[in-house]
């Protein structure tokens, strides 16, 4: 019986043991990873301050400034509404060569186009001018078949911030159309 209770002591002591070498390695091995963003964040914070006082002291600095500029999102176009979609490749994706929104909020997106009638919905992607939401591109659940024209058009947005036709009502405009070459 003693014995039994020193071996359950001596599995204690092992568990706690190997519970503290291991925190100690965690501790070790995450620490310095941990820190690091804090220090670039500080960098950056500086230098973007010096390029304010000193537009040229950053110039020679192209990471650092090319970073910057990338994050200057642009932003959403509300207006009367017009999108221009040029010809392109048939695809698993649309380029958006411009657009004002009529709407600040919606999906925008392209569906088939035969002899003036719209079919199928290929894919829609959100615009948001509240949360910055600027598509560029509207991928596509198919690829686009050369020859074919489609249309690109515009749904309200209902609040749920998900796609549904039940909800999300289709502007009673084609907004452009282009042919998959």
């Amino acid at each position: 019986m003693a014995e039994e209770q020193q071996d359950g002591q001596k599995t204690l002591v092992a568990f706690v043991v190997g519970l503290l070498i291991g925190g100690m390695l965690v501790w070790a091995f995450s620490g310095p990873a941990a820190n690091a963003p804090e220090v670039a964040v500080t960098d950056e914070s500086s230098e973007e301050t010096e390029e304010i006082d000193n537009g040229d002291a950053m110039e020679s600095d192209n990471d650092t400034k090319g970073e910057e500029t990338d994050v200057a999102a642009p932003e959403l176009k509300v207006g009367n509404g017009k999108v221009s979609v040029l010809d392109q490749d048939a695809s698993m994706a649309i380029a958006l060569e411009s657009a004002t929104y009529p709407v600040s909020e919606g999906w925008i997106g392209v569906r088939d186009y035969n002899n003036d009638q719209l079919g199928m919905i290929l894919g829609v992607v959100r615009f948001s001018e509240s949360q910055g939401l600027v598509p560029s591109e509207i991928a596509l659940q198919r690829s686009t078949k050369a020859g074919n024209r489609y249309a690109v058009v515009i749904f309200t947005e209902d609040g749920d911030f998900s796609f549904s036709l039940a909800g999300d009502v289709q502007i009673d405009t084609i907004f452009d159309t282009f042919i998959a070459q």
